[in-house]
């Protein structure tokens, strides 16, 4: 759902309807993650880095291994919805699949290409109409079900033509599948999926604990929690440029562009913070109809957890990765999960809603500290000549 659909979708159905899409898009977007099996978190860095053939074959790698995992992986998403979603069942499971989907969509590869305007056409275009074809659905007086139905189709239109875009009307993507050489490929990706675990866990788990132990409070962490992913997806095109920027030219270079994306990223993540402390309240009120009203306690628990999920994005994503640190990274996030769901479990049911974000918080800045802290260390390892070609002599893996 984006910014402006809120408001259309808790007019025409309600505050806990919303609240049970919500839940529901949690679910699907964890389920997409987990389809994009950690490309979405490591492609870009390797598109940046390959030549165009290459490039065309990696991505039609992935997008067979992608496809093996897509209906296990979204029919477990819909089952889950559907037990969560309470009153909505269908309309729920239905935004859950579609969701799910953009699991398969292409923006890491155009990401990596350095071609936003592709990423925004094939990538975002169809999502962003499929949502507001559904708003004005609901404006006019459709059911409910038609609004995650269109979002759906929109999803569907991108991971064709994004497809079409790479490979062309020849890209044999199912008629040369080989189950054995797609495994392969999946294994391949084994830090790059636990990235993908650990980002699906952060993206679904903290809105269904909330729906689970502290049901009154949902809506109004729901909604706050859908300002969060405003805030990261606003910061996206920043972290997405500097993928494909960072990691591309000679050892020398991709250190310089380390430092500069590091210090700038550090700055916008603060600013982003003190933003979302301003604007969040009068968002929340306006988005709701004034039926939802958030806690300053709510709203700058999340603002710390943006502030630390935008710093660690670019620490994390964009110099380690660079770095060659895909294993570490992973091992660092996988702790902020370890540590941080147990507490936003206890943090909802002492709390409610302001406990469970702060909990939030806590998580991701256990795991940002140990990656400043690596990528320190790297620089330093690098400087010293002992790492020279840390980033020379990185070849892609082409399944």
């Amino acid at each position: 759902m984006t910014l402006l659909t809120i408001p259309i979708v808790i007019a025409h159905s309600g505050a806990a309807d919303w609240g049970s899409l919500a839940v529901s898009q949690a679910i699907g977007s964890g389920a997409g993650v987990l389809i994009g099996f950690g490309w979405g978190t490591t492609g870009p860095t390797e598109v940046a880095r390959a030549d165009p053939d290459v490039r065309r074959r990696f991505y039609v790698h992935s997008l067979r291994a992608r496809l093996v995992l897509v209906l296990p992986v979204a029919l477990a998403a819909v089952i889950v919805t559907v037990l969560a979603a309470g009153h909505i069942p269908l309309e729920a499971g239905i935004n859950a699949a579609g969701y799910s989907l953009t699991g398969l969509l292409a923006g890491w590869y155009f990401t990596g290409t350095a071609k936003p305007y592709s990423f925004l056409l094939f990538d975002t275009a169809p999502r962003v109409v499929g949502a507001a074809l559904g708003a004005a659905a609901l404006f006019f007086g459709a059911p409910l079900i038609v609004f995650p139905a269109l979002q759906l189709i929109g999803v569907i239109f991108g991971i064709l033509a994004s497809t079409l875009k790479i490979c062309g009307s020849q890209s044999r993507v199912l008629s040369e599948f080989r189950l054995r050489s797609t495994l392969e490929v999946l294994s391949s990706q084994s830090h790059g999926v636990l990235l993908a675990v650990v980002s699906a866990s952060y993206t679904a788990v903290p809105t269904s604990i909330v729906a689970f132990a502290a049901p009154a409070a949902l809506p109004a962490y729901a909604l706050v929690d859908k300002l969060l992913r405003f805030g990261t997806t606003a910061y996206a095109p920043i972290v997405q440029f500097l993928q494909g920027w960072v990691p591309a030219g000679k050892p020398f270079e991709v250190r310089h562009k380390i430092r500069l994306a590091f210090l700038g990223g550090s700055i916008l993540a603060g600013c982003g913070g003190g933003a979302f402390i301003v604007l969040a309240p009068e968002l929340s009120k306006t988005l709701s109809h004034g039926q939802v009203a958030p806690q300053a306690l709510l709203i700058v628990g999340f603002a710390l957890a943006l502030t630390f999920m935008v710093a660690s994005q670019i620490t994390g994503l964009v110099c380690l990765i660079a770095l060659n640190r895909t294993k570490q990274l992973a091992m660092y996030t996988s702790v902020g999960v370890v540590v941080g769901l147990p507490f936003v479990y206890v943090g909802a049911v002492v709390l409610g809603a302001a406990g469970a974000a702060w909990a939030l918080a806590f998580a991701e800045l256990v795991a940002l500290v140990p990656q400043i802290i690596l990528l320190r260390i790297s620089l330093r390892r690098v400087n010293s000549g002992r790492e020279e070609t840390a980033t020379a002599n990185f070849t892609p893996n082409k399944g």
